[in-house]
């Protein structure tokens, strides 16, 4: 019991200084941001990234740091991995938006179908934690209209608190798949930003393959199929190939 104690305290002692050294870290890659000084930002937030910390607000600052030294890729990387974990921050998108209109490749995007593109939209403007707070607040209040029904003797007022909760049910199982979904994304690496300055995409997953198209570093691709060192990707216009995975950096 008492090794149990010392080993609990011994912990709580080096979470206590990482979360300090984090901290400092922080401040250093903040003044360091301040005073122009982006390359020592870059690295004070780096060396936060690589205590396995994340937050919107971290990748959003080392975005921003990255891009005052020209890294595009790097900047677009981390500004996708901010909105990633908090969509609804405009300035993120912004910045991001104004990272992409600087890099080489100009994509058109696949034409969609309106309900595609709406749920796409729901998936990317919500977080999973709004859509926890949403789906129990559905489930709370169809769970009411239910023991309202129930308790209920008029059948006028029975038949409009079954069909409102029968509603809330049905309103309460999209959401919760679009939390199962959201949180599918967020656990798994779909989609990477090329950082090699020119990379042709292959037919196959053969370096002696047909040439398909060029890309270039900042690009965003979608990932698909992965057979040893290479990657089969697709960018937004619906073209497909491959190219090798140490081309690419996980967003």
């Amino acid at each position: 019991m008492k090794r149990i104690v010392v080993l609990l305290l011994i912990a709580g002692i080096f979470g206590s200084a990482f979360a300090q050294n984090r901290d400092e870290l922080a401040v250093q890659g903040r003044k360091a941001y301040e005073s122009g000084q982006f390359a020592n930002a870059v690295a004070a937030y780096e060396k936060i990234v690589k205590q396995g910390y994340e937050s919107a607000v971290l990748y959003y600052n080392l975005g921003n740091a990255y891009f005052r030294t020209n890294d595009l890729p790097s900047a677009i990387l981390y500004y996708e991995k901010a909105l990633k974990l908090d969509p609804t921050q405009e300035d993120i998108r912004y910045n991001l938006n104004i990272a992409n209109s600087r890099i080489i490749d100009k994509v058109e995007l696949v034409p969609e179908m309106f309900y595609k593109r709406w749920w796409k939209a729901l998936l990317n403007f919500l977080s999973l934690d709004v859509l926890a707070v949403i789906l129990i607040g559905i489930l709370s209040l169809a769970l009411l209209s239910t023991a309202l029904y129930l308790a209920s003797k008029h059948l006028s007022v029975r038949k409009s608190f079954f069909w409102t909760g029968f509603s809330l049910f049905i309103i309460g199982f999209i959401v919760l798949i679009a939390a199962e979904q959201k949180q599918h994304f967020l656990r798994n690496n779909h989609e990477a930003i090329v950082f090699i300055p020119t990379v042709t995409v292959k037919s196959s997953p053969d370096a002696g393959s047909t040439d398909l198209f060029v890309i270039h570093e900042g690009l965003k691709v979608t990932l698909m199929d992965k057979i040893g060192e290479w990657q089969e990707i697709r960018i937004a216009n619906g073209s497909v190939g491959w190219l090798k995975i140490s081309s690419l950096r996980m967003i």
